[in-house]
């Protein structure tokens, strides 16, 4: 298991997005109107943003690339699945729950998230 970055479930993305980018985190991409993606400038993205309910009963955990999410629920069907393999617009997202209780999130990193300059289908825009 890799870790690729830290999935933050937010209510306000917007002002979430500003608080991380004064803090030194640039938005490096949108992947849809619930999910931001921040990291160092012209590096790979180290934090997702994303509002969404289901995210918010979850919590905050790391986000793991294990090279086949599907392989890898197929070959581990006793662990305790919270969200069995299904497409995000991240990529291939699955999550389980360890022994105790804290979620582990895995994705086929679809957008690069793994390359220092990511791929993304709709840039980060700034508000006039």
């Amino acid at each position: 298991m890799k870790l690729l970055l830290e999935l933050r479930p937010v209510e306000h993305l917007d002002a979430s997005v500003e608080y991380y980018r004064d803090l030194g985190l640039e938005p490096i991409a949108w992947p849809s109107d619930d999910t931001a993606l921040l990291g160092p400038h012209g590096r790979r993205p180290t934090l997702a943003l994303v509002r969404d309910p289901a995210e918010c009963a979850l919590g905050t955990g790391g986000v793991y690339d294990v090279g086949d999410v599907d392989t890898f629920f197929q070959n581990h069907p006793a662990l305790d699945w919270l969200l069995s393999p299904a497409d995000t617009p991240l990529g291939r997202y699955a999550v389980f729950s360890d022994r105790t209780g804290t979620p582990i999130r895995l994705l086929d990193p679809a957008l690069g998230l793994d390359t220092p300059t990511p791929t993304a289908p709709t840039a980060y825009a700034t508000a006039s």
